[in-house]
């Protein structure tokens, strides 16, 4: 994606060269070296990073402000990009980086494991109730078969966010002054852990169950909507595939993205304008169709999504977006904790959810540890 994106842009803009330099398998690592390289003056001009840590790097006094570059704000929105987005990375020096695409996690189901399982309905299941029934349903058909997994060791605590957010809960108050999870609506979350556990079957890991699911031993599988374009792959000739949204059991209830783009280093003005120019082609309907054609993570801009012509050709290379594009338009995009060590923080909400899935540690002992650790690292 990242090569074809810079290849297009170079061939309509020969003056400018960008160029990709791999620094992390997933976007932890690259964080790492970033801070880094940050601590010895070797940043490079600009990174395309998770957009959860756009705060972290301006706390460090990294990042460049875009509104200048772009001429203010109203650029934005004229791209096409949605208020939301923009806010989760705006900071009191104004936009800090650029949305270039963005995941959610969805419900991957395999059909002809549920109709062994007594549903037969065409539309995916609409609830969590419905989701734990059939898993466990599905594990009951056979010793070899999983009902269901949650990738609950996602980064960042991901997967314990939506989940809260989906219940109408948040990570933290509004001003930042304490904890908000630690309320009826983690413990919602922790217990529907509980039961997904319960249901789905025997305890593995990340990469095992996405190779049951593929293989067609797993019914349900929750993930990133980024997944789409490998898991229909693996599932074609073995099983009927059908992808979902996450239910949101609140009515205020709201799905939290896992949002990347692109972030400015550099303080030569030159440099810049060209990063500027490079970044307002990948926020365009060319770099955004680029992104849906090489990957499954959807775009953001909306203005291109509500063309006709984009939409179709979009939903053409994604045809299991179809239930989940609309999605988009209550989507946030996910929380970084005001603290450098906000990457232990999730870590240990991992390993706490973890002892939940397994029945190691019950939901409110849970909920307690998890809002407990988390205060003690963010006084640290």
């Amino acid at each position: 994606m990242l090569g074809e994106l810079a290849s297009r842009f170079t061939r309509l803009n020969p003056a400018i060269t960008i160029e990709f330099v791999g620094k992390g398998d997933n976007w932890d690592p690259l964080l790492q070296v970033t801070l880094r390289e940050g601590l010895v003056n070797g940043l490079p001009d600009a990174t395309w990073q998770s957009l959860t840590y756009a705060p972290l790097l301006a706390r460090r006094r990294y990042l460049q402000s875009l509104d200048a570059l772009a001429g203010g704000r109203r650029a934005f929105n004229e791209l096409g990009l949605p208020g939301p987005l923009l806010e989760s990375v705006s900071g009191d020096r104004g936009i800090l980086a650029m949305p270039f695409g963005t995941t959610i996690p969805v419900v991957y189901f395999n059909k002809d494991l549920l109709r062994r399982a007594g549903y037969t309905a065409a539309q995916p299941l609409a609830t969590w109730d419905e989701i734990v029934e059939i898993a466990g349903r599905i594990s009951a058909l056979d010793q070899t078969l999983i009902g269901g997994f949650v990738e609950y060791d996602a980064s960042n605590a991901w997967i314990f966010q939506n989940l809260v957010a989906g219940f109408g809960g948040r990570m933290m108050t509004s001003d930042l002054s304490g904890i908000a999870f630690d309320a009826p609506e983690g413990r919602s979350a922790l217990e529907l852990l509980w039961r997904l556990g319960d249901a789905g079957g025997p305890n593995m890991s990340r990469e095992q169950a996405r190779q049951a699911f593929n293989a067609g031993a797993c019914g349900i599988l929750i993930r990133s909507a980024s997944g789409t374009t490998s898991v229909s792959k693996a599932a074609e000739g073995r099983f009927e595939l059908m992808v979902g949204r996450l239910p949101l059991p609140s009515p205020n209830g709201r799905l939290v993205g896992a949002g990347h783009g692109f972030m400015v280093f550099t303080k030569d003005p030159d440099r810049q304008k060209a990063l500027w120019a490079f970044l307002r082609f990948a926020a365009e309907a060319e770099g955004q169709m680029i992104l849906a054609r090489q990957t499954g993570y959807m775009p953001v801009n909306v203005s291109a999504l509500a063309d006709a012509a984009f939409r179709k050709e979009y939903l053409r290379i994604n045809p299991y977006h179809s239930a989940i594009v609309d999605a988009l338009e209550f989507t946030t995009d996910q929380f970084s904790f005001p603290k450098d060590n906000t990457v232990k923080i999730t870590d240990m909400m991992a390993d706490v959810m973890r002892d939940v899935v397994v029945h190691r540690t019950r939901p409110d002992a849970a909920l307690k540890a998890m809002a407990d650790q988390t205060r003690k690292l963010l006084s640290s």
